[in-house]
């Protein structure tokens, strides 16, 4: 299966890719600054039996990157 990594996924057009690709079959490693928000998006998207891996973070921070 494909993987798509996905910044800004707890809201808006994050959250949508992050659904629409579930549908597709893709598993997902999901990142956010909003951990709760960013849970519900896991939940959305696992819904379609995709393997989901939230992360939640800053991708603007050094240590969230290493």
């Amino acid at each position: 299966m494909p993987v798509a990594i996905i910044t800004g996924a707890s809201k808006g057009l994050g959250r949508a890719l992050a659904v629409g690709l579930a549908e597709r079959g893709w598993d997902l490693v999901l990142d956010a600054r909003g951990a709760d928000r960013l849970a519900e998006t896991q939940v959305l998207a696992s819904a379609h039996g995709t393997r989901v891996t939230a992360v939640p973070g800053d991708v603007t921070d050094p240590a969230h990157r290493a």
